[in-house]
């Protein structure tokens, strides 16, 4: 039998609390759906859902997109199946499950590492020669930090490391709290903290990111995880604490 989400219907994991009442309830078929988060289109976050609905014979199956994408009808949009509810408001997307790791599944392994911050574009644009790009992103799993190519590893200075720095502005800013405490640099001058052993044992991490000098490539500018009640929350735009 098929999951289909209709309106009214209460998760099986969790009373579902969604952040924007107003959102669409979009009907989706929870045996198939999954979640889209890119980063790559655009240089900015993209965040949506797809999934097949089975056609009968001739007719082929119905394929649907919701969100960030030319196919999607519906940008903004919430969704709610048995094991997870997931909502984006075009700024702020939430996926909740009954823990972390399940939440993690929703995606695509390709989709664990977002971009919080991406550039890319041609050098002589008019003849597209010299093609460029510079990023760095976060894993959502392990919480490490790359550039397109290289890790940065906790307890590194890559300030004379050119092929790092040229991914990383001098003025790239990532901060964090655990558990609603105190703030944390993570990313600060081209050096990484300290911070896996905290991530580790904590409830609820916090993750803020800027750049002072422009935002233009700021895909993410805030990830809050509750890990002990399956939340994930994405931010394309969110204010970076002073403590």
């Amino acid at each position: 039998m098929k999951k289909l989400l209709i309106a009214g219907v209460l998760s099986g994991f969790m009373p579902s609390v969604f952040a924007n009442t107003d959102l669409p309830l979009i009907k989706v078929n929870c045996d198939d759906v999954k979640l889209s988060l890119n980063t790559v289109i655009e240089n900015k976050l993209n965040f949506g859902a797809y999934w097949n609905d089975p056609g009968v014979f001739p007719d082929p199956p119905k394929y649907t997109e919701i969100g960030d994408s030319i196919r999607s009808k519906n940008k903004k949009f919430k969704i709610q199946c048995p094991d997870f509810s997931a909502s984006y408001d075009g700024n702020m997307a939430e996926v909740r499950s009954n823990n972390y790791n399940n939440v993690l599944t929703k995606f695509s392994r390709f989709d664990l590492e977002p971009h919080l911050y991406s550039i890319s574009g041609y050098k002589y644009p008019n003849i597209k020669q010299g093609f460029f790009n510079s990023s760095y992103s976060i894993n959502l799993n392990n919480f490490t930090l790359k550039t397109g190519i290289y890790e940065l590893n906790e307890g590194e200075d890559f300030s004379d490391n050119l092929a790092k720095t040229l991914s990383v502005k001098k003025d790239s800013i990532i901060g964090y709290k655990v558990d609603g405490g105190e703030l944390k640099p993570l990313l600060y001058d081209r050096k990484v903290s300290l911070y896996q052993d905290e991530f580790k044992g904590a409830k609820t991490i916090d993750i803020f990111h800027k750049i002072s000098s422009s935002n233009i490539g700021v895909a993410i500018q805030r990830v809050f995880i509750d890990k002990e009640n399956g939340i994930l929350r994405i931010y394309s735009k969110a204010p970076f604490p002073t403590k």
